[in-house]
């Protein structure tokens, strides 16, 4: 299923129509949907779709060559001078080299040969080369200082989980606060949306799902194992986090991870998007850290303490409404473009939590000096509800003039009320 990325696409056929050589990196998390983008693109093109495979250089070159061969109708030597070549002879042609990290993880020398190629035979092409990878790594040797890629990359596009209001072309059948429930326990991952059975009420897939036997048990820690030399360091500093210790120092402590070197791990952690390093929108606060990553918080809340359970052939036992008290905000922030698009919220800005002492808001907006702040509640609210949070969330900002919205799992009709049908539809 080919859901949202228009705006990829969108971008990739600008620079096809260009008739410019174009060599595009397109990295993101497993399961995010770059094959899904790239065959859909190719749809209708001259082009190769071509995944690599972790093999000695020399067979995935004799591999490459012969998928050239025929999808160009003459020879190509399994060599990289001959390929080059070939792609450089080819017109309007565009190749896809999907994983092509396991090159690199095989012969690091591959992006040697890469810059080569491009400045000796591509360069004044017509060729559309584009790259993919699943590892962020992979991704920012390629492009640094040195890389190979540096200074010939045309573009490159990081692909992110879908936007909330597209987990209902999954589950069509959801109403709005089943949608939310799903998009809080997948990330709005595609592929983990897509393993839903859309005839099976929201707690029945969750209970697959998430078994011993279902295939989101153990991929949190494959998506650690895949990205990083020292998973559970990683996991424990994730975990860590989620549970509450949310300042540096507190991380350093409780992880037991020496301040000096914990840095580099919650900057790789935020590369990956696992967590996020927040600073209030506005005044003065000590910088926080939380668990952004939907998928990871729900996995280590309910899958991770319950292992022994689940392996005994158990459902992991869910407390889903206190889990959502937590994950709404996260996905009200995500939310935000499309509400201000469909003009229920006036205006953006830099948007972020606000904080200060005994006070916090969840989401705050500054644009220009106006104030657009939004309190989030997963909770069914009434109109005297709305008042009274309302009334609290200026008194917090002081009473300055703004927009004052409440975010709710459902609510009276009222143009400060944003629910769950205004971000995920109607069923």
């Amino acid at each position: 299923m080919f859901v949202d990325r228009e705006e990829e696409l969108s971008f990739l056929q600008r620079l096809y129509e260009s008739g410019r050589p174009q060599l595009v990196l397109l990295y993101g998390r497993r399961r995010v949907g770059k094959t899904w983008l790239v065959k859909r693109f190719l749809e209708g093109r001259r082009g190769l779709y071509f995944y690599a495979q972790r093999r000695p250089l020399a067979d995935e070159l004799a591999r490459l060559a012969e998928a050239l061969s025929a999808a160009l109708g003459r020879y190509v030597k399994p060599q990289w001078d001959s390929i080059f070549a070939a792609l450089r002879d080819a017109g309007r042609f565009v190749l896809v080299v999907d994983e092509f990290g396991y090159w690199l993880d095989e012969d690091p020398g591959v992006l040697s040969a890469l810059q080569s190629g491009w400045d000796e035979y591509l360069g004044d092409s017509q060729v559309f080369l584009i790259l993919l990878t699943s590892t962020h790594a992979v991704a920012e040797r390629a492009v640094s200082y040195g890389g190979g890629l540096f200074g010939r990359k045309t573009a490159q596009i990081r692909l992110g989980p879908l936007a909330p209001p597209y987990t209902r072309h999954f589950l069509p059948k959801y109403d709005a606060p089943e949608l939310a429930a799903a998009y809080a326990v997948s990330n709005g991952i595609p592929h983990y949306l897509a393993l839903f059975d859309r005839d099976r009420e929201l707690g029945e897939n969750i209970a697959f799902l998430f078994s011993r036997w279902g295939p989101l048990y153990e991929e949190a820690e494959n998506l650690l194992r895949h990205e990083v030399r020292e998973p559970y360091v990683y996991f424990n500093i994730v975990r860590t986090i989620e549970e509450g210790a949310t300042t540096y120092s507190e991380i350093a402590d409780r992880a037991h991870i020496s301040a000096q070197t914990l840095a580099k791990y919650l900057h790789v952690l935020e590369k990956l998007e696992v967590i996020r390093r927040e600073v209030p929108v506005l005044g003065k606060a000590r910088p926080i850290y939380v668990v952004s990553d939907l998928y990871m918080k729900f996995w280590i809340r309910f899958v991770y303490p319950q292992r022994e359970w689940i392996e005994l052939g158990n459902p992991p036992r869910l407390d889903l409404d206190g889990y959502m008290a937590a994950a709404y905000e996260e996905i009200i922030r995500r939310a935000l473009p499309h509400l201000h698009k469909t003009g229920l919220i006036k205006r953006l800005g830099r948007c972020g939590r606000y904080w200060q002492k005994d006070v916090e808001v969840d989401i705050v907006c500054v644009e220009d000096g106006h104030i657009t702040a939004v309190e989030v509640k997963w909770s069914d609210l009434g109109r005297d509800d709305v008042e009274e949070i309302i009334e609290d969330l200026r008194r917090k900002l002081g009473g300055r003039e703004g927009d004052y919205y409440v975010a709710a799992r459902r609510g009276p009709r009222d143009p400060r009320v944003l629910t769950a049908e205004d971000v995920f539809g109607k069923n």
